[in-house]
């Protein structure tokens, strides 16, 4: 009763407790403080944390003398010397009281608070649990075991750096590449210098506190992907942790796929010439041809001529079809007038377009109509054609239904395969396959089902590429 009677009245002349916060005061030591206590030793700010360790409500530890909480009140005395004679008392341990009368050991960081003239206005700082600050460390060090045990068993490259780039970790498959590498300056063992790299990452790492991603490659010729990242130990000491990945392999068929490419075009480029002029001759001396049947020479002639268009166009298509090409730089057609004119190029059959919708697509997309009226009309042996458009959300269905012999079903998932053909009159199995590429790059969709009572239907979904209201 009698340290209740105690308490209450200094509470109330604690006027300015409510202003006595840690973030009002200059010089202060610690970034979060969990107890302040003004020169005349009442207790003025705690946190949550200062109530779990002594055991006492907030509002009780409000105004109480900072003298109640120490078991030996003499301690207080040494402790308040050496801060006041030093401004900062940094590990002090000492024994305090909690609230129900158990003892807890703690270890004190205080410093001193001084207003703009130098006044004193009393101390702040850190109260911690020695028992449980040994605990949490002793968690973060088999934490940190646990996963030192993990990076040294992962099969690419891992080290960690401190500030002056000593290697201070390296798992066993960095070992493996290098000797003994630890406290050795990663210029030295990985590149062979006695210099620092220039614009060196773990550097910026360590000034930018975030990760970085970069490649290089090392002294014995193999090319990385290297990751690096902040880290921090148990301890708070900073370093830098990098994860190596060995992409040699990777850039190696890099290589030999941009050379793969570029062999290919120049291919293209000579087939395109060549092809060309040999079609251009023959569409001229056909021109010259005489016979009773125009019929037959003007069929002759627009093939030859519609083979002479496709030539010249296989540059775009080339280039639409790698996404070579700006998006600014790839003529884009409405599909339902490509259609039209694409069906005045095959007055054997009857084609009927129904519906509507708006959408864009390169003239690439004509080689996928192409084969698909053309698969009709040789394999189907179809003599008419429905497309059909419908709108779908932000794109287009396009239907494309026969009423020819249809597709058996045991072949139905094999006729988008490169090289797959059927029936009687086989094609080189390419048809199809393109078809489906170039659906694909224009990010839609191709299949093909059955037509009631016969035939096929081959539906064409885009959900991009230039979307239009009609």
């Amino acid at each position: 009763m009698e340290k209740k009677e105690n308490t209450k009245p200094k509470a109330k002349e604690n006027k300015n407790s409510n202003t006595f916060q840690p973030n009002n005061y200059i010089n202060h030591a610690y970034s979060f403080p969990n107890i302040s206590v003004n020169k005349e030793g009442i207790i003025v700010y705690v946190n949550e944390d200062t109530s779990r360790i002594l055991g006492y409500p907030k509002k009780q530890l409000l105004g109480m003398q900072a003298t109640e909480i120490y078991l030996n009140p003499a301690d207080r005395d040494f402790f308040l010397k050496e801060l006041y004679e030093r401004g900062t008392v940094r590990n002090f341990d000492v024994t305090f009281k909690k609230m129900d009368g158990k003892r807890i050991n703690c270890r004190l960081e205080m410093s001193v608070f001084r207003d703009g003239e130098g006044n004193v206005l009393g101390h702040t700082g850190t109260i911690k649990d020695i028992e449980l600050e040994s605990a949490i460390r002793l968690k973060l060090e088999q934490e940190n075991q646990r996963l030192f045990l993990i990076l040294d068993q992962l099969p690419v490259n891992v080290c960690l750096y401190d500030k002056r780039r000593n290697i201070v970790f390296a798992n066993k498959h960095l070992k493996d590449r290098f000797e003994k590498i630890e406290s050795k300056k990663c210029y030295k063992v990985f590149y062979g210098t006695d210099k620092p790299c220039e614009d060196c990452p773990i550097l910026k790492v360590f000034k930018d506190n975030a990760p970085t991603v970069y490649e290089k490659t090392q002294r014995d010729g193999r090319i990385y992907e290297f990751h690096d990242y902040p880290f921090i130990d148990s301890e708070g000491n900073k370093f830098v942790l990098e994860l190596g990945i060995d992409i040699t392999k990777r850039k190696s068929m890099e290589v030999k796929l941009k050379e793969l490419n570029e062999t290919l075009e120049i291919i293209n480029k000579i087939l395109r010439h060549d092809i060309l002029n040999d079609l251009n001759v023959a569409l001229n001396f056909c021109d010259l041809i005489s016979t009773e049947d125009e019929d037959i020479k003007k069929r002759v002639m627009k093939a030859i001529s519609k083979s002479v268009e496709l030539i010249q166009n296989s540059r775009d298509f080339e280039k639409a079809f790698n996404r070579l090409a700006e998006p600014s730089e790839i003529q884009l057609f409405d599909v339902k007038t490509k259609i039209s004119e694409l069906a005045t190029n095959f007055p054997e059959i009857k084609i009927n377009i129904n519906g509507d919708c708006g959408i864009l697509l390169d003239e690439s997309i004509t080689t996928v109509f192409d084969n698909i009226v053309r698969n009709a009309i040789i394999h189907g042996k179809a003599d008419k054609i429905d497309i059909d458009f419908k709108k779908e959300g932000d794109g287009c269905e396009i239907s494309f239904a026969d009423n020819g012999s249809g597709i058996s079903q045991d072949i139905k998932d094999r006729v988008f395969e490169e090289g797959f053909s059927f029936g009687t009159n086989k094609g080189s199995g390419l048809g199809l396959y393109i078809a489906k590429k170039i659906i694909q790059n224009h990010k839609g969709k191709i299949k093909i089902t059955d037509n009631k009572p016969k035939g096929t239907v081959v539906t064409l979904t885009f959900k991009s590429w230039g979307t239009y209201e009609k």
